[in-house]
């Protein structure tokens, strides 16, 4: 450990031995600049942390060194925190960390391709709209609207539908045909023949194999699994969830916004009076999205796909 009897001072204070792992991994970091932790400032403590690949260990590992600069700024060995929550407060560690990484990131061309090689699976439509449903952010946290989507909610050509969550979302009309034909899927022929005739509700879109009680938590659990066997369909392990439901967000804003001119990789948004306004001048593509979003945040938060597309 750098500076070893500040820190064996920190840990018998804090009697939390599992702290000395922060310092085992700063130790060469630390000798590389000459400084103790605790004297760096921002953008070397966040150069520091980035080496971190989850998020929720980021963030752990922010909160675990902050306390370390509190303690030292207590006992006169810093001058100021320079990592702590006022300086940067959450919501922009998260869009710092999302810029930094190169995130699994789904073109819209990629998007075509998994779409189709779904399509063709055993599963087909079964899986695909699911997939699709996610893509279009139609499926609410824990898959709540997928659990309760009946096809009396659909339009066969799309456009503002009202979900089990009370939100509202413009559905593709391709989106709108797979989940009416999922719908009427009665079984699948993959490796043995599965029969769907369970469901929430007599005109649930996704019916479930066991001939007992539905209840939320089985159809959920559904979906859990066909997210794995997207995974080994498509043979991409990094595919979740939340990297379906991001690039389809980010894809329909881009698209949007360059289909009327205007390439956001292009974009600075000054902090000055002006700077806002044209901020704000974005507003509307953000609009009924149901993400606290505005154009600013945006790119800082999909920084890692404008470098990729």
């Amino acid at each position: 450990m750098y500076n070893e009897e500040r820190k064996k001072e920190y840990l018998e204070y804090k009697k939390q031995d599992y702290l000395r792992h922060l310092f085992q991994d700063s130790g060469a970091y630390e000798e590389e600049l000459g400084q103790d932790l605790c004297e760096m400032g921002t953008s070397e403590l966040l150069h520091f942390l980035i080496r971190y690949d989850g998020y929720r260990t980021f963030e752990d590992k922010r909160r675990q060194l902050s306390n370390y600069v509190e303690w030292c700024v207590i006992k006169g060995y810093a001058a100021f925190n320079w990592i702590s929550v006022k300086v940067v407060p959450n919501r922009e560690l998260k869009d710092i960390f999302l810029a930094a990484k190169e995130e699994f990131y789904i073109s819209a061309e990629l998007y075509t391709q998994y779409l189709e090689r779904l399509l063709d699976s055993g599963y087909g439509v079964y899986i695909a709209s699911v997939f699709a449903s996610i893509y279009e952010g139609i499926s609410g946290k824990g898959f709540y609207n997928l659990v309760n989507l009946r096809s009396s909610h659909i339009r066969r050509q799309g456009g503002l539908t009202q979900l089990p969550d009370g939100t509202e979302r413009i559905l593709s009309p391709e989106l709108a045909g797979m989940l009416l034909a999922t719908a009427e899927v009665k079984k699948i022929r993959n490796e043995k023949t599965v029969h769907y005739v369970s469901s929430l509700y007599p005109d649930s879109v996704w019916k479930i194999r066991n001939n007992e009680t539905v209840s939320y938590s089985k159809v959920q659990r559904k979906f859990v699994y066909l997210l794995e066997e997207m995974k080994k369909i498509l043979g991409e392990k990094r595919i979740s969830k939340t990297s379906i439901e991001r690039s389809g967000y980010f894809n329909r804003i881009y698209y949007e916004v360059l289909a009327d001119g205007t390439d956001i990789r292009s974009l600075k948004l000054g902090t000055d009076k002006e700077g806002v306004r044209e901020n704000q001048s974005y507003g509307r593509y953000f609009e009924d999205s149901g993400w606290n979003m505005d154009m600013r945040k945006f790119i800082r938060s999909f920084q890692s796909y404008l470098n990729q597309i």
